[in-house]
This record gives structure tokens, sequence and C-alpha cells, in this order.
């Protein structure tokens, strides 16, 4: 008998080489072969730039993702703004292709470049104001760095949990995290920012100076305006709160009912508890966990009675803030991944969770080496509604299938296994997905798969701060459309 599970593997097995080529094409848009313009004389020598002749180039030219293999001609890291002015003088001045990085943690190389990296790990303080509950940070923080300078005074800000992410490429494409329905978005925090803009002046940008850019900048800000050097951020005040983990090992029949449980339980919830649903693969081990942070000192109690029936493994922690994100915090990754996301407008239905439940069934047979994550964040409907491009403030929340794997032999198996699934799901959920969890494979819908209504609005913003489309990248936000 033929059943869904061994359609499922004959597919991969024998689509996969199809959709790893066409879905995701790893190559920049330009097909047309030019002789290579060689670095101007004063990008050379440089004292704050990597060359493919110096010994660290090889280990700087990756970001996260090892999936891609570029081979930049400068890597350039200027440490003051005087240097970044000066880079972009040059770079505009010979009409050079560049990318902005600013941590490195992408899932696709938006901020890798064959040509010119323009690098902001040096800029990367953080200056606490206690009395005003403001922070500067600067463009290359990393979020370990932030949560712990901020955490060890008790304050925050909304950040997501893993520690390699910086703060400018979660900030600007919103951020959602462990917060968002206690305090809003990343964005939803900034009071300021700083850019060095088109015309390589660096300029404050906030709702007094710069309105429509800010509102831009908050949600849709990601390569497309400008290169961010720092924020000023408001700092949120937390003595203490709670982490809590329910989990089970996996038992498909129960877990339908748990899901459908926890997403009548995320809709209603107080605004002060964060929880996600993680349906998780990891090489052999297959198990569904419920995790959460409640901000504040009341006990967690608001588990008891709708999970207590499926007896579940319990972790709560209660402590400081600082304390409760250590759980969190992501585990070491495997070198290759690969993400795809949607936002949820609704809860979601039978059909997907069947779907879902079949798919880590069918894995949990097979057992490949590799690790798959379904996650689903509850907004509940409730994130805090502050004027920002983010367009999906009154959904359900977002999900993200993601997959990691150890061995380049795998790309195959693990670009036929994510797309498998997201496309036998994806008409029901939405046709939105979230701009931080970047997929080529969107091609040119990403523009309103990331941003739907506020499209037109941020194409304005574009023509007015950067007529010259000086920064672009594949997924970035373009003068017209086409």
């Amino acid at each position: 008998m033929i059943t869904p599970r061994k359609i499922l593997w004959a597919f991969i097995f024998i689509c996969c080489p199809y959709l790893s080529a066409s879905s995701d094409d790893h190559s920049h848009h330009h097909h047309v072969i030019s002789p290579p313009i060689p670095t101007p004389p004063e990008l050379q020598n440089l004292s704050y730039a990597i060359y493919p002749t110096d010994p660290e180039y090889n280990t700087d030219r990756f970001n996260f993702n090892k999936r891609f293999n570029v081979f930049p001609k400068v890597i350039i890291y200027p440490t003051t703004i005087a240097e970044a002015q000066y880079v972009l003088t040059i770079l505009k001045q010979y009409g050079l292709e560049f990318s902005i990085r600013s941590g490195g943690h992408c899932f696709e190389p938006g901020s890798l470049s064959s040509n010119y990296i323009f690098d902001l790990s040096n800029f990367n303080s953080i200056v606490l104001d206690v009395a005003n509950e403001e922070v500067y940070i600067g463009a290359g923080c990393l979020l370990n760095q932030v949560i712990q300078t901020l955490g060890e005074l008790n304050y925050a800000i909304p950040t997501g949990t893993c520690p390699t992410v910086a703060v400018t490429g979660l900030t600007l494409g919103g951020g959602i995290g462990l917060l968002t329905r206690t305090y809003g978005l990343t964005c939803d925090s900034v009071k300021s920012i700083t850019l060095l803009n088109a015309d390589a002046q660096v300029i404050e940008v906030n709702e007094n100076s710069y309105p429509d850019l800010f509102w831009a900048l908050k949600g849709g800000g990601n390569g497309s305006y400008g290169i961010v050097l720092g924020f000023t951020f408001k700092m949120h005040y937390i003595p203490s709160a709670t982490f809590f983990e329910l989990s089970w090992d996996w038992r498909p029949k129960h877990t339908a009912k748990i899901i459908n449980t926890w997403q009548r339980w995320a809709k209603d919830l107080s605004s002060s508890i964060s929880t996600s649903i993680r349906l998780e693969y990891k090489e052999g081990v297959t198990r569904i966990r419920i995790i959460g942070i409640k901000v504040g000192s009341a006990p967690f109690t608001e588990w008891v009675e709708p999970f207590q029936r499926f007896n579940p493994l319990m972790t709560i922690h209660q402590g400081t803030y600082l304390d409760t994100v250590q759980y969190w915090a992501a585990e070491p990754s495997l070198p290759f991944n690969k993400i795809k996301s949607k936002i949820l407008l609704k809860p979601l239905s039978k059909f997907v969770i069947h779907e879902f439940i079949d798919y880590l069934d069918s894995l949990n047979k097979h057992k490949p080496n590799l690790r798959v994550f379904l996650n689903f964040d509850a907004f509940g409907g409730v994130v805090p509604d502050f004027d920002n491009a983010f367009n999906f403030k009154k959904a359900f929340g977002w999900s993200y299938q993601a997959i990691y794997w150890p061995l380049q032999t795998q790309d195959h198996l693990a670009h036929g296994l994510i797309h498998y699934i997201y496309h036998l799901t994806s008409h029901e959920i939405s046709k939105y997905s979230y701009a931080n969890a970047t997929d080529y494979a969107l091609g040119h819908k990403y523009l309103r798969a990331y941003y739907g209504k506020n499209v037109d609005r941020l194409i304005n913003v574009k023509n007015k701060y950067d007529p010259d489309n000086i920064f672009h990248w594949r997924q970035s936000i373009p003068l017209s459309i086409n």
C-alpha cells in the first residue's frame, strides 16, 4: 500500500535536484559576464580591511550559513564614522556593488557580496543611560552581548533568543521575540537611529526628524535606505521573570490535541506571557515542546488547567530576566541551513496540523541525520500597535520551518524536505512571510509577502531618500515595481 509517507520520501529523492536548483538560485541576478573591475586605489591597502591575500580572509568571508561560498574582493571594517563615510563615498564614486553586514547571521547571502562587504562589526559599543532608561547600541552588537549587558542591570529590550544575531538586522526587519506581546517588536523600542545616508552624511532619524524614514526603517529597513551605525533604544526594567517549558516525547496521537489546546490557550493569554510551540526532529529524536516566558514575579500557574491532563515533563525556572533568557538561548547550529516562514493570520487548521504531524512522524521513522524545527510563535492577536512598517500586528502569530544539516552532500535531501512541507501547507496558512526569515525562494513575490499593504509607502520613502538605489540587494525595497 502506498502511504503519504512513501510518497513524501519518493518525492524528495526524485525531485530534489529540481527543487534545490530552481527554487533556491544562490547566484545574484547579474548573469551577463563582464570583465572584473579592479579594486580602486582608494580601497587598496586600508588598515581596516581584509583582502584575499590575508590569512583571516577565508574565515571572514563566510557568514553564519556555510551554504554560501562567496569570494569578496575586499571586506571592509570601518572603525570610525569618518572611515565609514570615506568608504561609502568611494564605493559610490566608482559605482561599485557592495553588501552591508552587521552580524553575518543571515539565512541567505543577503549580507555577502562577491564584490565588496561593508562590515559593521567594529561599531559595537553599548552605552547605558539608566537615569533615562535609554541605551545606545552600535550596529555590530550581537544579541548575546546586548542581553548580557542590559540584563546585568535587570533591563532588556525586546529581542529574539539567538545569541549570534546582530541587533541591526533583527530591528530593521521588525524584531519578533520573547517580549513582543508585552512591549512590542524590537523596533518599537527604538527612539532614534544613526544612519549613514545615500549622500554619505550621518543623520539622526526619529519621529521628529525624518519621520517617514523612521517609519520605514522600523520593519522595512534592511539594506534599503542607508547604513545604520547604531540605535538609541528605550530599555524596559524587568527585575524578575519565569521561563517555562512543557515537553513530550513523540506521540502522534497526542500531538494534535496538544497543538489545538495551545492555540486556544495562546489566543486569550495575558500580555505578560509569550509562548511558542515547537515540533522538533533532531538526529533521530522527535519531541514536542511548549516554551515561554512570563514577565513579573507572579508564579506561572496558567499552564495547569489546559495542559496538566497531558502529563508534560515540566521545567519552570523563576529568576532574573537574564537567567530566563539563558534557558532559551539557541544551541550551536549545524553549518548548513534553510528557513521558510509564514505569518499566521489565524490559528492552524486541522488539515495543516495533520500534515505537520505526518511529516514529523515520517522523519521519526526514517531518521535522517539532520535537524528540522517546525516552530509557531503566538502573538495571540496582541502585538501592541505602534506605528511601523511591520504589517501583521493583528495576526495570530508566525511560524517557521527550519532545517539544519551537517554535510554539504545532504543539500538535495534537505532542500527537498523543507520545500515539501512548505508547499504542502503554504496555501492553507497565508500568503505572507516574515522579512527576517530571509527566503530567496519567494522570488519576485517577496515584497508583498513581507510588507503587504505597506509596499507602496516603502517605495515612496525609497525614492525620496535613495533615488539612485545605492543601497540594494536581492530583497531590498526597489524604486518601482516592474
